[in-house]
């Protein structure tokens, strides 16, 4: 597992108000492809494993926005840093970019209800995650509404 060049430590996804997921790191590449072009291999499984976190904490922040009237579009960007003498995750950083800010105690209801996603619950103990709130910037809201 290479966290160099191609295979980059970060990821980042956003959630739309239609409730659309998009990837907007790009995929891995075969820096040996056909006619010397780079080809598409998709994801590593460190990237799978990112993936799948971000979908469902973003799917809680989702609710968490939506049950507060507030707006629902946001990106996360995932950094890991992966420990290549054990094999292992050592640390995964997730920040939450919203449109909304919050006040301290509304950002600890969101981090203990983010804490129930039933990913971050399978890392629990095993793999340190960080969450961050950041707010969303015009031009990444274009960005993650695709416009």
């Amino acid at each position: 597992m290479n966290d160099n060049g191609n295979d980059a430590a970060s990821l980042t996804l956003c959630r739309t108000t239609r409730g659309q997921v998009r990837i907007l790191h790009p995929c891995s590449h075969d820096p040996i492809g056909e006619g010397g072009q780079s080809t598409p291999l998709g994801y590593n499984p460190v990237q799978h494993l990112a993936i799948a976190l971000g979908c469902c904490m973003t799917e809680f922040a989702r609710r968490f926005l939506e049950r507060r009237n507030l707006p629902t579009t946001l990106m996360a960007t995932l950094d890991w840093q992966l420990d290549g003498r054990h094999c292992r995750i050592s640390r995964i950083d997730i920040t939450l970019r919203l449109l909304a800010t919050l006040p301290d105690e509304e950002r600890h209801v969101l981090d203990r209800m983010m804490n129930h996603c039933p990913v971050h619950q399978a890392l629990h103990g095993n793999v340190p995650v960080h969450i961050y709130l950041r707010p969303l910037e015009e031009e990444d809201l274009r960005l993650a509404e695709g416009a």
